[in-house]
């Protein structure tokens, strides 16, 4: 019978404990929360819904239906975080919810009695600021780490990432149909990739680290652009071992300088479930804004919550 015990005991210190439900929203600058997902102590899900018919938005707090709040139930505060540092908000309290325009679109928020330390613009502002994530209970927020071209992370993803960036590149041009890079594959190679934004954090696993870059090659106009040449947007994850080998998974779009099409991560910060580390961030560009939650892995990122905060036109 002891020994039985001493096993159930070991197995228990053993196996990580299971996280509580919690809930979580983006804290836009003006007090309003927009719910983007719940976590039921296993699983992400959206379960605040994205479109709500005029007629059926909840006219006070305790209207809002139950299976929107998640597992975790009925919430009347929230706590504050601005990309991993807590502003003490315990005493964040939700009011009605409220019926906003983004983007092309229509979303439901949450009022709240959040006061930002910086004035909140027009509501008209697109994107709007955010200020961090709000989420419920005890669970805790870290930063994502916003690194400049001091850093010895941003000088070797630099030196680095050029043959992915060529390939994305070649990619990107291909995806048309009916236009041809005016460029050749070696023109292009003259013009060196510029890292302009770099975020990071630790994985899982121990040693390994993920950052996430926004990167551009620009192109001089040509006689035709009037004075708005090409730009090749890249963006994605550079994973890095314990060996200090880096890998590199890019995306890019091709575009004038205006960059229409391109979008721009926000980080709010990571969040630990279940011993599993979860960025959360906003994507945003013209006419478009989208809240995601990931989970960076040494093989792969693994997509958790895709959340449309608004858009116009294609989607």
């Amino acid at each position: 019978m002891a020994a039985r015990v001493a096993v159930l005991l070991l197995l228990v210190a053993i196996l990580p404990a299971e996280t509580s439900p919690f809930f979580v929203g983006v804290l836009r600058r003006d007090g309003i929360v927009i719910p983007i997902a719940a976590f039921d102590g296993k699983n992400w899900k959206i379960s605040w819904p994205e479109e709500v018919e005029r007629d059926k938005v909840p006219a006070s707090l305790e209207a809002v239906p139950h299976d929107w709040w998640g597992k975790s139930g009925p919430l009347q505060q929230l706590v504050a975080w601005a990309n991993g540092v807590s502003r003490g908000a315990i005493h964040l309290h939700l009011g009605r919810a409220v019926r906003l325009h983004i983007m092309c679109d229509e979303r439901v928020g949450l009022q709240s009695d959040y006061r930002s330390p910086d004035p909140p613009p027009p509501q008209t502002v697109q994107p709007y600021p955010k200020d961090g994530l709000a989420v419920s209970g005890d669970q805790a927020v870290e930063p994502i780490q916003i690194l400049g071209p001091d850093s010895a992370e941003w000088t070797a993803a630099a030196r680095e990432m050029t043959a992915d960036f060529d390939e994305a590149e070649e990619r990107a041009a291909r995806s048309f149909t009916a236009w041809r890079h005016p460029f050749s594959k070696v023109e292009r190679r003259r013009y060196i990739p510029r890292i302009e934004a770099m975020y990071g954090a630790p994985m899982d696993e121990a040693g390994w680290n993920a950052y996430y870059i926004e990167a551009v090659r620009l192109y001089p106009p040509g006689p035709d652009d009037r004075g708005c040449g090409l730009v090749t947007s890249e963006s994605g994850w550079m994973k890095v071992g314990p060996g200090g080998k880096r890998s590199f998974d890019l995306r890019g779009r091709v575009t004038y300088c205006d960059r229409q099409g391109v979008g721009y991560m926000l980080p709010l910060g990571v969040i630990t479930a279940n011993e599993r580390r979860y960025w959360a961030y906003q994507i945003s560009g013209f006419g478009r804004e989208s809240y995601v939650i990931v989970r960076p892995r040494p093989k792969e990122i693994v997509p958790e919550v895709l959340s449309s905060g608004g858009a116009c036109g294609l989607r």
